[in-house]
């Protein structure tokens, strides 16, 4: 290589080395903190950024941005500042650094130009700490995960961050929860006249315990900085009846306590609890005087004394103010032990006059961490800490007593299974289900239907009730088309007793067809006149009756099928077969969709004469409006007079006419027959009457009107 090359090549190799000696290198670290996935405001844990390779004693001045995987919900302490703190140690300890935080929404906090100096040694050390996270955002698939948060610098002296991402905390339950029952029959129950946890017990004054464990350890934790209050358990009442009385104690010591508060029927022995402040502290819970129903405000009826300060016993107990038959009260851990897994366990002691009549009221009561709030963004007047409403799950995994005997244990069978057959529109098929406690305390259920197919078809005598009962289930096929139906019947006692689930089938086959009411035959009647007597062969009649129509209809006359020429559900006109000649009567049978009605007997003439009407000579019909005149010829259509005419003859008024102008059948009208007579020209002006006759029958008369 040349000397100009060669120089020019060793500028460019030398180049970065000097650039580089200037660039602050930072290895990232965090100490992870407990992350109570219940939490809306869950401090993560200290974020540290060792940094070294800078200029002895030089000024820093960068940006600082960290992304937190939820939202932030740190106190706004301006417009878009929050209380997330940055300290630096330049080799004297860590002292606080006047740039402020900034929150960008909902999950970015920055420090926008953090100006720290370095060591003598060109070092210094970073600390974040109280930045706050709404893990209640987390899924809880990442429970015992390590929850991370993003680093990134820039600005006038950007850092190199050799790890962006940083482990602050692991993902766990805050509070884990059991009860003797999380209901209570309400039967009497007296109170002592002096009411202390040691009277009431004495006093044989019912209760029922409520435990409280943590998730992990330092979940139940005292108040901290930037923070409101403690850790608080909020216990909410329900469906107490009227006179009821609640008390509970004032303040529980924990497992971790001299002596831990307890009621008896959880395991420990009964005591109102004994406590004595240490350094390294043990559980109490204080009840808090003027909570709100969320949780929020008051302050705790008691404050541990300094640690070495001796042994406190407690005897106190204090009413739940009940409206309605519902209250709470709210609990602060006012100590704890960050290195222990605690728990504490309190009885809610019950006052009642005995019920008179019906079944007992059964009470419910529920926990969660509080204060309850759905604020999951940084705020300026939000309680630090609060938490999202989580029914927490039992802790008897935790503490290995799930089978102890002092819990209700249930077992749920259906002899034999819960499977129905029914027909559609039908009545109730009825099933049994057993409810049976096989452990230990109370056990209160209640019944849930859950429906895979459809909703409604299933009916259950009781939904609720405590000890060991038998439940009647019915199955309601009356509104449901065939099909097969699937639902589950669920009893729950509760997290520790557990809940069962049958499941239930209804096979519904379509209702048997109703018996089909035959075709019903009332009257057969000349066609003409509608009169009921003898109808003649090859005339035509009208049938009356009842279910007469549908797709296949025939009428015939001892067997033989009739032309049938309207069909009507209550009416058919036909033709009287011309073979019944000679017959004096005749059996008529209808038969609808091969359905056949009762015989029907009819009597049968040679003659049976009938008039349609009377048409005049220009065609119009005669009548008021369209008289005849005398001289003019009228058309007479009849029904039931012999095709040839033989001995017929017409009566116009007095006068008959043998010899008519026409007699034969009416031209495309089957059965009908057509007479044309002149109108005798001497009449006078009148209606009058006609009638044709043959054979010595005549038919009934019709009016003829005329005019002159």
């Amino acid at each position: 290589m040349k000397g100009a090359s060669w120089l020019l090549a060793l500028a460019w190799s030398v180049a970065p080395l000097a650039a580089q000696s200037s660039l602050l290198i930072c290895r990232t670290s965090g100490v992870p903190a407990t992350i109570r996935m219940e939490g809306l405001t869950e401090p993560a844990g200290t974020i540290l950024l060792s940094c070294s390779g800078g200029l002895p004693l030089a000024v820093v001045t960068t940006n600082l941005t960290l992304l937190a995987p939820v939202n932030v919900t740190n106190r706004l302490t301006g417009a878009d500042t929050v209380d997330v703190k940055v300290e630096v140690d330049s080799g004297s300890g860590f002292a606080p650094v006047a740039t402020v935080a900034t929150w960008s929404p909902p999950a970015t906090v920055s420090f926008n130009g953090l100006s720290f100096r370095l060591s003598a040694s060109g070092t210094a050390v970073l600390r974040i700490t109280n930045l706050r996270l709404a893990a209640s955002q987390l899924p809880a698939s990442l429970k015992g995960q390590p929850i991370r948060v993003s680093l990134a610098s820039g600005g006038q002296s950007p850092l190199v961050l050799d790890n962006p991402q940083v482990a602050v905390g692991y993902l766990s339950e805050g509070l884990l929860a059991a009860t003797s029952t999380t209901q209570v029959v309400c039967t009497g129950s007296r109170l002592p006249e002096t009411l202390s946890f040691s009277s009431l017990l004495a006093a044989g004054t019912r209760f029922a315990s409520t435990r409280l464990t943590e998730g992990a350890a330092d979940s139940f934790r005292k108040k901290g900085p930037y923070e409101d209050h403690g850790t608080r358990i909020l216990v909410q009442y329900s469906g107490f009846p009227a006179g009821a009385r609640l008390f509970v104690p004032d303040v529980i010591a924990g497992s971790s306590a001299v002596e831990p508060t307890a009621g008896g029927d959880l395991g420990l022995p009964p005591s109102g609890g004994k406590y004595a402040p240490t350094a390294s502290g043990s559980l109490v819970l204080a009840r808090v005087a003027g909570a709100d129903a969320n949780g929020a405000g008051g302050a705790p009826v008691y404050v541990p004394g300094p640690a070495g300060s001796g042994t406190v016993s407690f005897d106190a107990v204090s009413e739940v103010s009940l409206s309605g038959g519902s209250g709470y009260v709210v609990y602060e851990v006012v100590d704890s032990s960050p290195l222990l897994r605690e728990s504490a366990q309190f009885p809610t002691f019950l006052g009642l006059p005995p019920l008179a009549g019906g079944d007992p009221v059964i009470a419910r009561w529920s926990v969660t961490l509080a204060p309850v709030s759905t604020v999951a963004t940084a705020s300026a007047s939000a309680p630090v800490p609060r938490f999202a409403a989580v029914t927490p799950a039992s802790d008897c995994a935790a503490l290995g007593d799930c089978n102890a005997a002092y819990f209700p244990r249930l077992v749920v069978d259906a002899t034999p299974p819960l499977e129905y057959s029914g027909v559609a529109g039908g009545g109730h098929q009825v099933g049994y289900v057993r409810i049976v406690n096989e452990g230990g305390g109370i056990l209160i259920w209640r019944v849930i239907l859950t429906y895979q197919d459809g909703s409604g078809w299933l009916r259950v005598d009781r939904t609720e009730g405590f000890g060991n009962a038998t439940i009647r289930v019915d199955a309601l096929p009356a509104n449901l088309a065939p099909g097969t139906y699937r639902a589950s019947l669920t009893v729950d006692a509760g997290p520790l007793a557990g809940s069962r689930t049958l499941p239930i089938v209804l096979r519904v086959s379509p209702p048997a067809p109703p018996p089909v009411e035959p075709p019903q035959i009332t009257a057969l009647t000349n066609a003409a006149t509608f009169r009921t007597g003898p109808v003649a062969p090859g005339s035509l009649a009208t049938l009356f009756g009842s279910r007469l129509a549908g797709g296949s209809v025939s009428v015939a006359f001892d067997g033989v099928a009739a032309r049938l020429l309207y069909v009507s559900a209550s009416q058919i006109n036909l033709q009287v077969p011309a073979e019944l000649g000679g017959r004096s009567s005749a059996e008529v049978v209808v038969t609808v969709d091969g359905i056949r009605s009762a015989p029907y007997r009819v009597a049968l003439a040679e003659v049976a004469p009938g008039i349609f009407g009377i048409l005049n000579q220009d065609n119009t019909v005669n009548g008021p409006g369209a008289p005849a005149l005398p001289g003019s010829v009228v058309q007479i259509f009849a029904t039931g007079l012999p095709a040839d005419g033989r001995g017929a003859s017409v009566r116009i008024h007095d006068r008959e006419i043998t010899a008519p102008l026409y007699w034969g059948p009416a031209p495309g009208l089957a059965g009908v027959q057509q007479i044309n007579a002149v109108v005798p020209e001497d009449l006078p002006a009148m209606t009058t009457e006609v009638r044709v006759c043959a054979a010595g029958v005549c038919s009934p008369p019709v009016p003829l009107v005329l005019v002159r």
